[in-house]
Order: C-alpha cells, then structure tokens, then sequence
C-alpha cells in the first residue's frame, strides 16, 4: 500500500477529491474545516448531491477514528445527503467497515462506501493520471520499492535514506521545485543557490527522491568530487548530489587544488549524457566569491545555464510550509490552538520567515507544550541570533559549550575519537577537569540542538554543527573571547586545528541570517595573526600529529578507501610557509620541516599532489639552494620510480613539464603502461583525456588514435530507456491565497 504518512490531512484531502473527482467524472469541490457543516468534499451525480468526509488517520487507532466518525451522524441528520462516503487513511478490516457502516447506513448503499487505505491505493492504481498530481505520494511509493530491491544500495546510503524520510512529509512542492526539476530534465545539472535556511539542500533531496523513484542510483558526494568520478559507472543511470559543493560557510573548506576543473569536468560529462544526472547546492555569496577565484566555475554557468536561484516564497507558500511542520510536528494542543486562532498572522508574513527557522520552532529543541508560543516563534523570527545565544549561554555548561566551539576547529564531519581528543584537551587547559568521563553526556545534552551525530566514509560515528549557522556562532564567540581563542590555540592536538582556523579567519561569511562584512572578518584573522607567538610554538609542536581529515582514496587491488590525507605533512609546510609570508618572516623557520618533507621523498613517502604544489614554494622561498636542489632530487626521483597507476604518470607530466621534461625512455614505458591499462580496464581506463595529452607529448601517435577511439566509443552512453513522464500536472500557485483561506487552513489545528 501507498505511503500516506508523507501527506497532511490537507494534501490527503486534496488526493481524495482529485481520485473521486476522475471515478465519478464529476467536479468536486473542497470545504475547509469548521466552516463546512460536516462536508469536506461534494459532488453531484444524476442531479443528486453527494458528500464525503476525509479523515486522515494514519498514526491513530480505530477506536479514535470511531470517536471521531460517530461526530459526524449529528452533522448528516441535518444536512441529509443523497449519498455519503466515508474516507480515511486508515487500513480498514471487514468487521471495522461494517462497524463504520452502521453509523452511516441512512446515507449509504453498502460498507463499499466506507473507504479504508487499502480502497484509495486501488482508485491510485486506476487512476495514474492523479498520482502524477501528487508527487510527494508517488516519489515516497517509488522510494520504497527502490529500497526494497536494492538493499545493498539502501544500506550503503542508509543517512541519505533517512534524511529525505523525515523531510518529504513536511515539504511542500513550490515553484522553486518545478523550475529544478525542469533545469535538471533539460541540462541534467541543476545547481541550487540561494540565502541559509533557505531550503536548498531539501529541494536537492526531493530532486534526488523523484529520481530514485524513478530507478537512479543515488550517490552521495560528500568530501571531494572525486568520490564522484570513481563512482560513474557506464551501464548505470545515477544522480549524484553534492550538497555545500562549495563548502558550509566558505568556499576554501571544499575547493582542494584543480577540483575546480575536476569538477567542471565532471558537469561537462554528465550535462552531455543521457543517463547521469548532477545535483549542487551552495549559499548565493559562496558561489558569488567563488566565481571570482574560479574563472572556470563562472565561465560554465554562463555557458550551460543550469544555475537556479532560490527567492522568497510567495504567501502560499509560506502559509503550506508552516502548516505541514505543524501538523507533522509533535506540538501540544495549546500551542496548536493558538496558532489555529490568529497566531500564524505573526508568521506567515514576517520578514523574517525562513524554512529552516520553522522546521526549529517546531521541533523537540523549541518549547512547543507552553502557551504563548505564538509570540515564542515571532520573537526568534526577530532575533534569529537568539537561538544559538539564549540556549548557549544559559543551558549549558561550560564543558558543553568548549564541544561546541572545538568542533569549528575540525573537519566538517568529526571523527568521535579526534573530537574527543581536542575536546578533553581544550578543558584540561580552561581547568576543567575529568572531561573524558563527561564526554559522552556533553554528547547527549548537545545531540538535537548544537550539534548531530551520523556517519562518517567509513561508517564511524561521526560529530557536526547541526547547521552552518552554529558554525557562525561559534566563530563569533572565538573571535570576541581573547582568552577563548589563546585556549583552543595551546590546546590543539591536531595541526589541522591551527590551519582551520587561520581558513575561517581568512573566509567567514554569514552570520544568523546577516552578513559579517570585511570588517568583521578582518576583525576575526586579525585576532587569530595577534597571537602569532603562541602559533608558531602550537605549529611547530603539533606538526608531526596524526590528522583528523580524511580522504578518499583508490588504489589498484583495493579499490576506494578512506585514510589520512597522504599529503599531510606537505599541506603542512604548505601552511606554514603562507605564514610565514604574511608575518614576513624568513624561511629558514620551517627549514627543520621542509628536510623532514625531503627525507620522506627520498624515502618514496608523501601524497604527490600537494608534493607538486609544496616544491613551487620550496623553489620560490628564502631556502639555500642546496635545500632546493635536494627537494627537486628527491621529487624527481620518487616520481619517476613509481608509475605504476594512471594518478602516478599525470603527476610526473606535471613536474617533468615544469622541471625539464620526460625522460628519453619514457615513450616506451608509457606505452607498455596504456597496453595493460586498456587489458585491466572495462571498458576503457581512467582519465583518458589526460593519458592522450602525455600520449601526444611523447609522439605516440598509435597510441593517441588508440585513446581517441575509446574516448569516441564512452561519449556514445545507452539511452535512457527508462523513461516517467514529469510532474507537469503540478502547477506553481497563481492564486495568492487570501486572509479567509488563511483563517479556514490553519483553523483545523483548533478544531476537535
């Protein structure tokens, strides 16, 4: 049977009426509640007038569905219809239709017009052209059956799975959904940017819910795009969502070096395909600041036009999205019915209206049991900052706060033990002791409001701010609190926690729905460079530490795993000597570092990527030219005597192009490489455009006509020969709804 509990008793309503609209075709018109006289739907036949009543009751039992039936004869001996259903989402047995039937019989043939779950998952069957107008319905149906046939995949996805559970039934399909969805049917890249809180990343996972329905393959990109690249595969139709593509709160926590072109590659291969589709999110300023350091980025939206801008809601909207977190949300009758009497007026309309703000004011971590939550809600509409603020400074402890403000000096997803790790270490130095023992409890206070735990690559739990704006937060109390900030720098256990914080000095963006201008950016970095003393000692004593980053990595015979970044300490050096630049310090401060790099090279050690870009500094830098030298040796060395994977000979390319070119033999050797790859590979290996280039380099002429084939035989995927018409039946609102239509929506949350 059909998912009904994704529908609202209005979205249920509305189905009803469509299905016996098509059954009897006959026009049936809809009633709000308490306005009706015991009609929600009506309907004439043969001149006779019909009536229904709707009770949406999936969560309830029969005995209150009874109750609540046995309200309506009152109601029906006054009205004395010609006809009567009965109609409810509730999987109804014999004996219990019979039992509704008796109640109702003066107006009805048969228990046949008692209609049970079952009933209207039969009129769905019978009647597609309805579901079409409900997509929430058919992409909740499409999602189980998925599910059910592919476990391995519901497993390995299992948050993702999750996460669009528990928003399809509170969303709402808008505009903004139908504009997406034709971007991506068109384009099949559709990157989704607007303000925080705007609903982005929702909008990404119903895109991403329709086509699961539909028999794609989701896959998460989570870290870096080339999750994505080894995951493509040829006979396969996928939709990849890649959400804050861009980073949380600044483009420098995602962009790594040639990602930007990685991933126009990527949007460049899937927009000229037919079975992969692409979906981005990232806040509009990100993007925006993005564009003016990635000239690729800016040069591919102009060109592809798949960028889609997230505005305001129009009214109907907002008033939908409101009442659907309402009815779904776990909220008392008080609050209900001063909402249902004239509170919603306080919100709907509040310039401060924003969906993540409604989705907290109707959840575990808000006071919804208490009156006067009307005005509760409007004031964090006014003062958004006052979330974070309020229950910071009065509801927790001072151990729980230093977890929260930690977790900005990580990765966005947090290790457990990592966290634990700097977590006990910034308490030990602001005198707190046995903060270990406390650490699981301080997990359980925070869990739900400041931060969330979930799954990291490798399926280890994992901690993270509960959204971007705690981030913010969280910076802004580091940046006001010398003290605060002088803690975290001698506690950290981690290198990483030095440079990510120098990273978010160098690009905090938002802050509670406001921007923080230049100024306040520059008052952060310039708070974190007055402490350059005690940076320099932390750097210096943390630079050998293990990492709380992780990658994901391939390697032949092993496939995809996640491990510490291989470059670390080369991202190390790399940091420091930006340092160093900006205090216009000399290197020979780092000299100690950077032979350590070379002795690890020599030793055929290091991540190769960050290798090549650290040896630009070493060359460019106040370094003798012996230190130098012996890091052009030990690089050159160490390429060269390790090509054994496609990654391998791009970077030697890459430094031979720069340091002297490819050596006379090489031709040869790459050629016996591309023989094996193209055996090992099916259907053809990786990153042929790059293997052709080195190919065309070395005057390999055979082997370029060879790569040209394979790239002309990947261009030409199967077609899509599954095939769902698109929701097109769902119109955007062009009826702005009125102030009656407002007071009769939210009136049902008062009524009986």
């Amino acid at each position: 049977m059909r998912n009904f509990s994704v529908l609202s008793d209005v979205e249920f309503e509305e189905l009803t009426g469509d299905l016996l609209g098509a059954e009897f075709n006959a026009l049936v018109e809809r009633f709000a509640s308490g306005a009706d006289g015991g009609i929600d739907l009506r309907w004439r036949i043969n001149g006779q007038t019909l009536i229904g009543q709707c009770k949406h009751y999936t969560k309830s039992s029969f005995s209150q569905l009874l109750k609540s039936a046995e309200k309506e004869v009152a109601k029906l001996l006054k009205l004395n219809p010609a006809g009567y259903k009965f109609i409810t989402s509730f999987d109804l047995s014999p004996l219990q239709k019979e039992k509704i039937y008796t109640l109702f019989s003066d107006w009805m043939s048969s228990p046949i017009d008692v209609l049970g779950g079952k009933d209207i998952d039969a009129l769905i069957t019978r009647h597609e052209a309805v579901e079409r107008r409900h997509p929430k319905l058919w992409v909740s149906t499409g999602l189980q059956l998925f599910w059910a046939v592919h476990a391995d995949i519901a497993n390995r996805t299992s948050a993702l799975k999750s996460r669009i559970e528990r928003s399809m039934p509170k969303y709402v399909v808008h505009s903004g959904y139908q504009d997406a969805r034709a971007v991506l049917e068109t384009r099949n890249v559709c990157l989704i940017s607007g303000p925080p809180g705007i609903g982005k990343t929702t909008l990404a996972q119903m895109l991403l819910a329709e086509h699961i329905s539909m028999g794609y393959e989701p896959v998460v990109v989570s870290e870096d795009i080339n999750e994505a690249w080894h995951s493509i595969t040829h006979n396969t139709r996928q939709i990849f969502i890649y959400d804050d593509f861009l980073g949380e709160i600044a483009f420098f926590e995602r962009m790594a070096k040639n990602e930007d072109k990685r991933l126009v590659d990527l949007i460049e291969k899937i927009s000229s395909g037919s079975s992969k589709k692409l979906v981005l999110t990232t806040r509009e300023y990100i993007l925006r600041d993005a564009k003016k350091v990635y000239e690729r980025l800016d040069h591919l939206d102009n060109r592809l036009n798949f960028l889609l801008e997230l505005h305001a809601y129009s009214r109907t909207d907002r008033a939908r999205i409101l009442y659907n977190h309402l009815w779904h949300a776990d909220i008392s009758s008080t609050c209900l019915r001063e909402i249902g009497i004239g509170g919603y007026k306080q919100i709907v309309d509040h310039k401060g209206y924003n969906p993540r703000l409604i989705e907290y004011c109707t959840g575990g971590a808000f006071d919804v049991e208490s009156s006067g939550y009307p005005d509760r809600f409007k004031a964090t509409l006014d003062h958004p900052e006052r979330i974070w603020r309020a229950a910071f400074d009065k509801h927790l402890l001072e151990e729980h706060r230093l977890l929260t403000l930690v977790l900005c000096t990580l990765p966005r997803k947090a290790d457990l033990d990592d966290l634990r790790e700097a977590y006990v270490s910034l308490c030990s130095r602001a005198g707190i002791s046995n903060a270990g023992r406390s650490f699981r409890d301080a997990l359980e206070v925070l869990e739900g409001t400041f931060i969330t735990i979930g799954r990291n690559e490798e399926g280890k739990p994992a901690v993270s701010h509960a959204n971007p704006s705690v981030t913010e937060f969280c910076l802004a109390r580091i940046e006001s609190d010398g003290e605060l900030l002088r803690n975290i720098i001698e506690s950290a256990v981690f290198f990483e926690q030095l440079s990510t914080m120098f990273k978010h000095g160098d690009g905090a963006g938002f802050f509670s729905g406001g921007r923080l201008g230049q100024r306040s950016r520059l008052s952060l970095l310039s708070a974190i460079n007055a402490e350059r003393d005690l940076l320099l000692t932390a750097m210096k004593r943390t630079f050998k530490s293990r990492s709380p980053e992780r990658e994901m990595v391939w390697q032949a015979g092993r496939g995809n795993f996640v491990t510490e970044p291989p470059g670390k300490f080369e991202r190390r050096v790399n940091f420091s000597f930006q340092r160093l630049g900006k205090w216009k310090m000399d290197a020979s401060a780092i000299e100690a570092e950077v032979a350590f790099i070379i002795g690890r090279w020599e030793k055929r050690e290091g991540g190769k990527e960050d290798a090549l870009k650290l040896i630009e500094e070493i060359e460019s830098s106040s370094l003798t030219s012996t230190v130098s030298e012996q890091a052009l040796h030990a690089l050159d060395s160490w390429l060269d005597s390790t090509l054994s994977e496609t990654e391998d000979w791009i970077h030697y390319a890459e430094f031979a192009s720069r340091w002297g070119g490819l050596g006379p033999d090489t031709g040869a050797q790459f050629d016996r490489f591309m023989n094996e790859e193209f055996s090992r590979w099916s259907p053809h290996p990786p990153d042929l455009e790059k293997m052709k280039d080195i190919a065309d380099d070395l005057g390999l002429d055979d082997l370029v006509n060879r790569i040209d084939e394979a790239l002309e035989e990947e261009s030409r995927e199967p077609d899509d020969d599954y095939h769902r018409e698109a929701s097109s039946e769902v119109e955007s609102s062009i009826h702005e709804v009125t102030e009656g239509e407002l007071a009769e929506l939210f009136g049902r949350l008062s009524s009986d």
